[in-house]
């Protein structure tokens, strides 16, 4: 007879493929079902169909999705922002978890859920690293016109029907502390028109007060100086640079389709003959190509804030891409 425990978990995990697994990118998708030998197909239809079966038959298990899902979902295309570490010890954090009103997430890796508004929802803490997620569901309907259809009734009136497909969706906010690293990161995944930001920064200061990581609002880390060295190095390529100083700015653009400031003589040398320490703030738009930068699972573009100490990573991608990125930005430092 089956457990009843688990098939409980198996109808959870169902419910999960429509709403949070197949929102992930295919490229993820196929990974996921390829690491684990379980038959990929082609579209979103037959990877839904084959996850489902896969879970049905105890080859796709919820610790094979939630280790996945830590890996691909609330990373990359996203806004970073970086901050000076807790002087807490970390030997006294699980201590203060425990303590707060979020001690019931204690190694809640991965939320299933899709609040209305943005809420804490999973705390993973190890020995390596602290993650605190916030998530905020962002669901709706999209017109399908391919399932529109028109009937005619018994009564001989004709109707049509217009189709629309729910759309699941959700976006994820993170506080990442890696414990070997010097900095820690508030990672947003949400547009940051106007002030949309201030609010959340509020919301995550507040909860990370509450839990007792800190004592005061953390400190941002600038990040100007790290832009001004990266666009004259050649690990990326540099599309363009903006230097800032009170009462102007000066811009050097490349509007290559491939390549770079540095592939253009006049830019290049415009932009090494500019004094670095005349200009307070500096951003940059960059390009991590796989082929200078091998970790990566697949080229990035990336964009520097040098004054917000703000890194804008434009596509989704792996946990590890996104610190391979934040690496390189911190040895500029």
């Amino acid at each position: 007879m089956p457990n009843s425990n688990d098939e409980e978990d198996k109808r959870q995990l169902k419910d999960s493929v429509r709403s949070i697994i197949l929102t992930q990118g295919n490229e993820f998708i196929k990974e996921l079902l390829r690491k684990h030998k379980i038959q990929i197909g082609t579209k979103k239809a037959d990877f839904s169909k084959n996850i489902l079966a896969a879970i049905d038959a105890g080859t796709l298990t919820r610790q094979m999705i939630e280790d996945w899902l830590s890996e691909v979902e609330g990373w990359g295309n996203q806004h970073i922002y970086l901050f000076q570490t807790p002087t807490l010890p970390t030997s006294e954090i699980k201590g203060k978890l425990l303590a707060s009103d979020f001690a019931r997430l204690i190694d809640t890796a991965v939320s299933y859920e899709f609040p209305q508004e943005l809420e804490l929802s999973a705390i993973s803490l190890t020995a390596e690293h602290l993650f605190i997620a916030w998530h905020k569901g962002a669901g709706g309907w999209g017109r399908t016109p391919s399932r529109d259809f028109e009937r005619v009734e018994d009564d001989g009136e004709r109707y049509k029907y217009k189709a629309y497909r729910e759309r699941f969706d959700r976006s994820v906010i993170r506080f990442a502390w890696r414990f070997s690293d010097p900095y820690c990161a508030v990672m947003i995944q949400l547009p940051i028109e106007g002030d949309a930001h201030t609010p959340i920064h509020a919301l995550v200061r507040e909860d990370l007060k509450h839990i007792g990581l800190f004592d005061n609002d953390p400190k941002r880390i600038p990040l100007s100086q790290a832009f001004k060295k990266m666009t004259l190095k050649k690990d990326t390529v540099v599309q363009s640079t903006r230097m800032m100083t009170d009462g102007g700015h000066v811009d050097v653009v490349s509007t290559l389709t491939e390549g770079g400031i540095e592939d253009v003589q006049a830019l290049r040398e415009a932009r090494r003959g500019v004094d670095d320490n005349s200009f307070a703030g500096a951003d940059g738009l960059f390009h991590f190509l796989q082929d200078k930068h091998a970790e990566l699972s697949q080229n990035l573009k990336v964009q520097g804030y040098g004054v917000e100490s703000r890194i804008r990573v434009w596509v989704q991608c792996k946990r590890e891409d996104v610190y391979h990125v934040l690496g390189v930005v911190w040895s500029n430092i």
